[in-house]
């Protein structure tokens, strides 16, 4: 490493810290994402803290959500490092910490890829300042080192590929499977990798046997770490909800819609935030230089093409043509293989540096500066404290003593009664403890979601959308009202009545529920067996909470 090489990191480690700059200083106060952040994951770490099933056993399950059927292993394992995390500090703390350590190496990562691996001419600065660009993609902020972490490993496959800084690529190589998730992103990008690898290798008529050796290695430690997945896959006896998965629904005009809404907009998990600078400076480029014989003009030729072509990938996987296929081969139906734009961001930040480096060698630093700046204004606007500052904060969504207050006033042991909750997500009471019905998770017993179903029945008739949702999905085992449709904000500043609320109450019952949490009030509750006990309010929540207690049946 050169002499100033450090001084480059550390000040693109400071620049990528000032993106994290509001969950330091508004602490639980910051606003961060709800979607499959607050409503889910958070709340499922907390949850095997608490109820100490973080070294359950293979046949366990959890006993704080969804009636405590789900199986401990629809979970990630002891061996991910995030679970640590939730074990140390508290929950808000580690999701601080876990932030922090993604975006920091997420910056590292492109930075040496960049460096040692493509041929630049653009100075250091720039190099740190793409970067630090990355490290501020909004991705999936669960997903750890899975879509960050990606150009860390391609750095580390290229060292081994060329037998270089071999000592500390194998390092490398076997830490970061402990931070980040096979599944959800890993498996892609090893099977592009992969693919790769063998088209070189057929080309060149070599073999790299340190590289396939170190590549092996990491597929049997991620299958090793994530040995409670691959049991629920293999082995689990029992029908779950995946079983019921959507096999694709789209036509052929809603396919190529989704392809173009995929490649232009990205996807929630994975957004790189490519439109409007990073998109139509490419193509500016290939437009500018596209008859122009340059390594960089094919680079990004091919690039773009790979990029359009894992769009077309994603697209195509609910096109109902699929269907028949999916049938006979219950993995199809079960593992979603679409999930390839999970590689996406690193692929537009590397095209992204290279059409800069086509700016540099041809004089147009100014470009090149106004291009860098521009991104950096895009990736500030969608930073969370912008983009979700009318959203509930940390603290107002968990409404911690809110909640408090409503354990004291059933006055009972949680683990006597549960409880279930409508316009508002079941994460919230199973954060403060509370014992719930409902929930949200990845699989679960079929026979149970078959049972819940009774429940909203009457509210699934009346919304053709709902019960689409439900039963070809399910995994949000919610409390639905058509009324409310597929929303669960209903925040104080936000309320809708629900007049006519169809819901089982005696099948409700009989599973066990014995309060309903509502965050908008319900017309009709006595004459469906709910009874009004309080109506909780509080200045630091975001809800109103409004207490039904579940008639017994016949009451």
């Amino acid at each position: 490493m050169k002499t100033k090489e450090p001084i480059w990191i550390s000040l693109g480690v400071l620049l990528t810290l000032c993106y994290l700059l509001p969950l330091f200083w508004l602490g639980e106060q910051a606003h961060v994402r709800i979607h499959d952040n607050l409503d889910s994951n958070i709340v499922w770490y907390k949850n095997l803290v608490d109820s100490n099933s973080v070294y359950a056993g293979l046949q366990d399950t959890v006993p704080n959500l969804v009636g405590g059927v789900v199986s401990r292993n629809a979970f990630v394992s002891e061996w991910t490092g995030i679970i640590w995390l939730y074990q140390w500090f508290d929950p808000f703390a580690a999701y601080v910490i876990s932030q922090t350590l993604t975006r920091i190496f997420a910056f590292i990562g492109l930075y040496l890829l960049l460096r040692h691996h493509l041929t630049l001419q653009l100075p250091r600065a720039v190099i740190m300042l793409v970067a630090v660009l990355f490290a501020w993609t909004p991705v999936w902020p669960s997903g750890m080192l899975s879509t960050l972490g990606m150009p860390l490993l391609l750095w580390v496959y290229l060292n081994l590929w060329h037998k270089q800084r071999v000592a500390w690529s194998l390092v490398t190589l076997v830490v970061v499977p402990f931070y980040s998730s096979f599944v959800l992103g890993i498996v892609f990008f090893l099977a592009l990798l992969a693919g790769f690898g063998l088209y070189r290798e057929w080309r060149q008529k070599s073999f790299h046997s340190l590289f396939w050796s170190a590549f092996g290695v990491q597929m049997l430690l991620y299958l090793l770490i994530e040995y409670r997945l691959v049991y629920s896959m293999l082995w689990e006896g029992e029908a779950t909800s995946r079983d019921q998965f959507d096999l694709g629904h789209n036509g052929i005009l809603r396919t190529i819609r989704l392809f173009f809404k995929q490649f232009v907009l990205g996807h929630t998990h994975a957004e790189a935030a490519q439109t409007p600078v990073l998109l139509v400076l490419i193509l500016s480029v290939l437009v500018v230089a596209f008859n122009k014989k340059d390594p960089t003009v094919r680079w990004l030729k091919q690039g773009l093409f790979l990029l359009a072509g894992l769009s077309f990938w994603y697209a195509g996987w609910f096109y109902t043509g699929w269907n028949p296929l999916k049938e006979r081969i219950h993995v199809m139906q079960t593992f979603n293989f679409a999930r390839f734009h999970f590689v996406e961001p690193m692929l537009w930040y590397i095209l992204f540096a290279l059409a800069l480096d086509w700016l540099w060698r041809r004089a147009r630093q100014r470009l090149v500066l106004i291009a860098v700046l521009l991104q950096a204004v895009v990736l500030l606007i969608w930073n969370p404290e912008v983009i979700y500052r009318q959203q509930p904060s940390f603290s107002e969504f968990y409404a911690v003593r809110q909640f408090s207050d409503i354990r004291s006033y059933i006055s009972q042991p949680v683990d006597t009664y549960q409880v279930v909750s409508l316009g508002l997500h079941p994460a919230i009471s199973q954060y403060n403890g509370f014992r719930t019905l409902d929930g949200y998770v990845n699989f679960y017993p079929l026979t149970y979601k078959q049972k819940f179903r009774t429940i909203i029945q009457g509210e699934l008739k009346k919304s053709p959308q709902l019960q689409r949702y439900f039963d070809n999905w399910g995994n949000r085992v919610y409390i639905y009202a058509a009324e409310l449709g597929k929303h669960y904000d209903y925040t104080k500043t936000n309320q809708k009545p629900v007049r006519q609320l169809d819901i089982d109450t005696v099948q409700l019952k009989r599973m066990g529920g014995n309060y309903l949490l509502s965050a908008v009030p319900i017309r009709n509750a006595s004459s469906i067996g709910l009874k009004l006990e309080k109506t909780f309010r509080d200045a630091q929540s975001a809800w109103i909470i409004y207490l039904y207690r579940v008639a017994p049946e016949g009451g």
